[in-house]
This record gives C-alpha cells, sequence and structure tokens, in this order.
C-alpha cells in the first residue's frame, strides 16, 4: 500500500499536535504549514516538480494569519490542482461550511481532527 501525503494547514500549534498524532497513527506522511501562503507556497513547489511528489489530502483550517484557508483552497485550485481538500475548522455554521465549499473544499469536518474524522475521509476520498 502506497504512502498517503497529507498537507496539514494549521497556525494553532495545540491543533498541529492533535492533528500530526492522529496522522501519524494512521500511518499517514505528513507536512505541515501554518497559514495558507505557506500552504500555496508547499503545493506550488510539488506541482512544479515530477508531479509524483503532489500531495493526496490538504487538510485545511480557516482563520490563520497572512492567508486565511479560504483564500489558500482558492489559490490551490486556481493553479489547477485537484487534490482532496478538506476543511478541518471550528467554524462549523452552514455558512461557513457554504463558503469553504463556494472557495473549492470537497468537504468540512469540525475540529478537532480524531481518529474517527480522518478513517472517514480517507475512505469517503479513496485514500484508505
Amino acid at each position: 500500500r502506497r504512502r498517503i501525503r497529507v498537507l496539514l494547514v494549521e497556525d494553532e500549534e495545540i491543533h498541529r499536535v492533535v492533528a500530526r498524532a492522529v496522522l501519524r497513527a494512521a500511518g499517514v506522511e505528513a507536512d505541515e504549514a501554518e497559514n495558507g501562503a505557506e500552504a500555496v507556497r508547499r503545493v506550488r513547489e510539488r506541482v512544479g516538480g515530477a508531479g509524483a511528489g503532489a500531495y493526496d489530502l490538504i487538510l485545511t483550517d480557516k482563520q490563520m494569519p497572512i492567508m486565511d484557508g479560504h483564500e489558500a483552497t482558492r489559490q490551490i485550485r486556481a493553479m489547477g490542482v485537484t487534490t482532496t481538500i478538506v476543511a478541518v475548522s471550528s467554524d462549523s455554521l452552514p455558512s461557513d461550511v457554504q463558503a469553504f465549499i463556494a472557495a473549492g473544499a470537497d468537504d468540512f469536518t469540525p475540529k478537532p481532527l480524531t481518529k474517527e474524522k480522518l478513517s472517514h475521509i480517507l475512505s469517503k476520498f479513496g485514500l484508505a
């Protein structure tokens, strides 16, 4: 089974620590970005490579300094990247979810990321 590569986009250390533990336990290889601008840069670097280095999944928060999750998602989609993007946010009102989907996200799950939520995401998008 090939290794799944995930980009975790989250500005708060505590949420990164929790998500990192969940991803590691699932045997997923994760890169981290602390804001949307860094996420866009990391995706651009991977897309510019051989293509084989592209991420299988991007998990992104909404509220971050420099560039938020909505704008990062829009910019990643504008590059023609079709990688599954799942928003992981505390802001889970229907309007928040819709705004993420409108920006180009494929799905939404409320924080915190748990083993069960990750398992659901991986199987839903054929990454399990």
